[in-house]
C-alpha cells in the first residue's frame, strides 16, 4: 500500500529485485538471509547445467563430428584447437604457418595467453602436442584442451560472481536497516540462463570477469588499479574500452578528472605491457586481430545483416556503423550532462554497450555475457532481467537453427530475422528504461534517499561542478 509519498510499502524481498525494503522486513536470520551461500549454489548449478549441455557435442571418433548446431552446444574451443596447426603443433599462436594456409590467431594477446596456458596444461596432463601428432592424438588433445578451458572459465565465472557479491557489500544504509540488499543482485548473474547457454562458446568470460573486478576496484576508490584491470580486459576483448568515455563524461560532470587520468594511465600501462611483447616480435600477427575485424562485413546476428538481406542500400556498412555509433554516443553524452542528478556509472556504461551491440557488424551469441553484468548493475529488476533472458534465449535458438539450415522456409529465414529484431528491440527497450531512471532518479531501483552510486567510487555522493549545476532541475529524493 502507498505510504503517501509515492513509495510502495512492500515486503523486504522486493529490495533484492529493485524495490524498497519494507518496515517489517527481517534484517538478520543467518543462512536464509545471507546471499553468499545461495549465490554460490546458483553459480555451481549454472555451471553444471552448462557442462551437461556440452556432453552431446563431445567428439570421440576422428571424422565423426557431432552436429553441434542442432544440439545447441557449439564451442569454438575444441574446433579452434583442431583447425589451427599453430595450436596443436605447439607453435607460436600469432604467427602465420608457411605452407599451411594458416592465418595468425584472430584474438587479442591475452586471449592468446589464455589459450597458451590451457595448451601448456594440456601437455602437462599428457596431451600430445607436436607437429607429428596423429589425428587420434590431436582429437584426444583437443578434448583435454577443452576440459582445461572449461575449468579455467569456471574460475572466471566464480570471480565474476564474487566481484558482484563484493560490489553489493556497501549497499546497506539506514534506509535498508543495514541489509546489503544489492548483494542479492549477484543471483541474477549466478543463475543466468545466458551463462548456461553461452558460457563455453568462447573465452569471453575471461574479459567479463576482469571487467567486473575492475569495476569493483574502482568502487573502492582506487582508479589506477582499476585502470590496470580494465587495460588487461581490453587486451582480452575489445569491448571494455567503452568504460573510458563513460568515465570521462562522468568525471567531467563530477570534477574528478584527476581520477580519470589515473584510471586511463593504469589502463594504458596494462594494455601496453600485455601487447608490447607480441607487437615487437611479430607485428603482423599482433595486428591481424585489428585488420580482421576492421575488414569484416555484416555478419551473424547483426542489424546490418538484416538490412543487407532485405535489400536496403548501404554504400559502406563500416561507415554507417561508425555514424550510428557516433550519434548514439552523442545522445548518451547529452543524457549524462542534462540529467537532474549525475547518472550512475553502470547506467551510462550499459547505454554505451547497448549502442555498440545494436550497431556492431556482428552479434555472436556469447556477446550476451558482455551485457549481463552491466545490466544487473544498471537495472536489477526481475521484469527487465526476465525479458532480457527470454529474448536472448530465442536468439540463441535462432542463430543455431540458422547455421544448421533449419529455419529456411521458401528460401527465407523469417524466424531468424525476427529473432534479430526481437534481440535489438529488447536491448533498445532496456536502454529506454535506463534513460527513464536517469531522467527520474527518484524512481531509480538502486538509488534511495541515502544511496547515490554504490560502485561509483570517487563519484559516489560527489557534487557536480558549479558550471554544470547552474540551471539544472533539482532531483527529487
Amino acid at each position: 500500500m502507498s505510504n503517501g509519498l509515492g513509495r510502495l510499502d512492500v515486503p523486504g524481498w522486493t529490495g533484492r529485485i529493485g524495490g524498497p525494503l519494507g518496515r517489517h522486513a527481517r534484517v538478520s536470520g543467518g543462512l536464509w538471509f545471507d546471499p553468499v551461500p545461495w549465490t554460490i549454489a546458483a553459480a555451481a548449478f549454472t555451471w553444471l547445467v552448462l557442462m551437461v549441455r556440452q556432453v552431446p557435442c563431445l567428439q570421440t571418433v576422428v571424422g565423426k563430428v557431432p552436429n553441434t548446431f542442432t544440439r545447441l552446444c557449439y564451442s569454438d574451443i575444441p574446433v579452434l584447437y583442431q583447425n589451427r596447426t599453430a595450436i596443436w603443433s605447439g607453435g607460436a599462436l600469432f604467427a602465420a604457418m608457411p605452407g599451411q594456409n594458416q592465418t595468425p590467431l584472430e584474438y587479442p594477446t591475452l586471449t592468446g595467453g589464455f589459450i597458451w596456458v590451457a595448451r601448456w596444461l594440456s601437455g602437462v596432463l599428457g596431451a600430445v602436442i607436436n607437429p607429428d601428432a596423429t589425428s587420434d592424438q590431436i582429437l584426444a588433445a583437443a578434448n583435454t584442451f577443452w576440459a582445461i578451458n572449461a575449468v579455467m572459465l569456471a574460475a572466471c565465472f566464480g570471480v565474476l560472481v564474487w566481484a558482484h557479491l563484493q560490489m553489493g557489500r556497501n549497499s546497506g544504509s539506514p534506509h535498508t536497516q543495514g541489509v546489503r540488499v544489492r548483494a542479492w543482485d549477484a543471483l541474477f548473474i549466478a543463475g543466468a540462463p545466458a551463462v548456461m547457454m553461452s558460457g563455453l562458446i568462447n573465452w569471453d568470460l575471461f574479459a567479463v570477469a576482469l571487467t567486473s573486478v575492475g569495476l569493483l576496484v574502482w568502487s573502492k576508490k582506487r582508479p589506477f588499479a582499476a585502470g590496470l584491470l580494465i587495460g588487461l580486459a581490453v587486451a582480452v576483448k575489445f569491448y571494455p574500452l567503452a568504460l573510458l568515455p563513460v568515465l570521462l563524461v562522468l568525471c567531467m560532470r563530477a570534477g574528478r578528472l584527476k581520477a580519470f587520468g589515473q584510471f586511463t594511465g593504469g589502463a594504458a600501462v596494462a594494455w601496453v605491457v600485455a601487447n608490447l611483447p607480441v607487437m615487437v616480435t611479430n607485428f603482423s600477427g599482433w595486428s591481424f586481430f585489428w585488420t580482421y575485424n576492421a575488414g569484416r562485413g555484416p555478419d551473424y546476428g547483426s542489424l546490418w545483416s538484416l538490412v543487407v538481406h532485405i535489400g536496403i542500400p548501404v554504400l559502406n556498412v563500416s561507415v554507417a556503423e561508425v555514424v550510428c555509433l557516433s550519434l548514439a554516443g552523442l545522445l548518451v553524452v547529452g543524457v549524462t550532462f542534462t540529467a537532474p542528478r549525475r547518472p550512475r556509472l553502470a547506467q551510462v556504461a550499459v547505454l554505451v554497450l547497448i549502442a555498440f551491440l545494436v550497431f556492431n557488424k556482428v552479434y555472436s551469441p556469447q556477446y550476451v555475457l558482455w551485457l549481463l553484468p552491466l545490466l544487473v548493475l544498471a537495472r536489477p529488476v526481475l521484469l527487465d532481467m526476465s525479458v532480457f533472458a527470454a529474448s536472448e534465449g530465442l536468439y540463441f535458438l535462432a542463430i543455431w537453427g540458422h547455421l544448421a539450415d533449419k529455419l529456411s522456409f521458401n528460401g527465407h529465414e523469417l524466424l531468424y530475422w525476427l529473432a534479430i529484431l526481437l534481440r535489438v528491440g529488447v536491448q533498445i527497450w532496456l536502454a529506454v528504461r535506463v534513460v527513464n531512471d536517469i531522467r527520474h532518479p527518484w524512481i531509480d531501483p538502486v538509488r534511495t534517499p541515502f544511496v547515490d552510486d554504490p560502485i561509483g567510487g570517487v563519484l559516489d555522493h560527489q557534487p557536480d561542478v558549479v558550471w554544470l549545476r547552474f540551471g539544472q532541475p533539482e532531483a527529487h529524493e
